[in-house]
């Protein structure tokens, strides 16, 4: 069986909020359903197109997919697997990236208000979120790439090509390809996805509030966000851990 995860990594309780305003998005839900309702004997193929989202659901989906018991799991990076969706694939038994396809790492980002205590917390957060990602990358790798310099790519923000990716173990194989093709050189980008993307993602909490208000006065949909132009300024950073 196959399914797409398209979109942004959203948890459980954000995806009817996606949902509502037309935004793609995938939770861990989508993946325990996509398991639950797998034939027996079937392998279950994860087509990956995204920027990523929250690093709670990322990882919640890394989890649910190496505790799959006898389900074959295969990951089949299409375009893009960005920031959560980078590690979240890692959870697949078989992970395959088209040639024309990116995976990109960088740090977990947060935002935080109040005084130094505060911020230092949210230091903390950060750095213990950069490390358990670490696990992921590492433990994939198989001793490929060791885990200083998985830690310095993610400070790069660092963009893989598909073969970067076999070659650090972070893939299996190259889709289409029958053998290897040499090494590209590393593109790491600093402007991000933002510059890909047309300003990232959305701002959850924005979006929740609208969808409140929505709800509320009883319209499936706030008609001032659904012209086009609005989709442009929603485009603000997750008020949220996101990766």
């Amino acid at each position: 069986m196959r399914i797409s995860l398209n979109g942004i990594v959203a948890a459980d309780d954000d995806q009817p909020i996606y949902d509502c305003f037309g935004i793609g998005a995938f939770s861990p839900r989508t993946v325990r359903q996509a398991l639950a309702d797998n034939p027996e004997g079937e392998e279950l193929v994860l087509e990956i197109n995204s920027p990523g989202g929250s690093v709670f659901a990322g990882g919640e989906i890394y989890s649910v997919l190496r505790g799959a018991g006898n389900v074959r799991t295969r990951a089949e990076i299409q375009s893009l697997a960005a920031s959560a969706a980078s590690y979240l694939c890692l959870g697949c038994g078989e992970v395959a990236i088209s040639p024309v396809a990116l995976m990109m790492l960088h740090l977990p980002a947060t935002s935080t208000q109040g005084d130094r205590v505060e911020h230092l917390r949210s230091v903390g957060l950060l750095d213990g979120t950069r490390e358990a990602i670490l696990n992921a990358y590492e433990l994939r790798s198989g001793g490929r790439a060791d885990r200083a310099a998985l830690r310095r790519m993610m400070s790069a923000e660092t963009w893989l090509t598909a073969q970067e990716a076999v070659e650090l173990g972070l893939a299996d194989s190259v889709l289409y390809q029958e053998e290897a093709v040499p090494q590209n050189v590393m593109n790491a980008a600093g402007a991000g996805l933002r510059a890909l993307g047309g300003g990232g993602v959305p701002d959850i909490a924005l979006l929740r509030a609208e969808y409140r208000k929505a709800k509320a006065a009883g319209r499936p949909e706030p008609p001032e966000l659904a012209a086009p132009t609005w989709q442009a300024k929603a485009r603000l950073d997750l008020e949220k851990i996101r990766f």
